[in-house]
């Protein structure tokens, strides 16, 4: 008896909700979402790291990078090392990728969605896997 009164009760709220509801579509002809269509697809971005920027940023020569770097040590390893956090290389190494990025937006590379979705769904795991990598180990 109970599940039947709930599922009457759910029928009728859900019928009463959803008969006031105005949707906005995102279709061909709405003008609001014309440049969601336009898009060309796919995109893609590729960042390449400036090392000698980050040797300066991790206050080591490259001839001390490469040894540490061969001896196995990830970069985050080496950055702890010096007492740099990785809370703080990830925030650097994002800085110069949304550099990267804001350029690529402004010679037409990409567009604002890939800017967005690349921003929040994989730039942090890009630079993590960056960081915590070395084929050497």
């Amino acid at each position: 008896m109970k599940r039947i009164f709930v599922l009457v009760l759910i029928a009728f709220v859900t019928l009463n909700l959803t008969g006031n509801v105005v949707g906005v579509f995102a279709n061909k002809n709405n003008e609001e979402f014309k440049d969601i269509y336009e898009r060309k697809v796919p995109q893609t971005f590729h960042y390449k790291y400036d090392y000698d920027k980050l040797y300066q940023f991790l206050d080591i020569s490259e001839k001390e990078y490469r040894s540490e770097w061969n001896s196995g040590k990830t970069i985050s390893e080496i950055a702890e090392k010096r007492d740099i956090y990785p809370q703080q290389l990830i925030l650097y190494l994002a800085e110069k990728k949304f550099e990267a990025l804001d350029k690529a937006l402004n010679n037409g590379e990409i567009d604002r969605y890939f800017y967005y979705d690349y921003a929040i769904s994989f730039m942090k795991s890009d630079i993590i896997e960056f960081i915590n990598r070395n084929p050497n180990k």
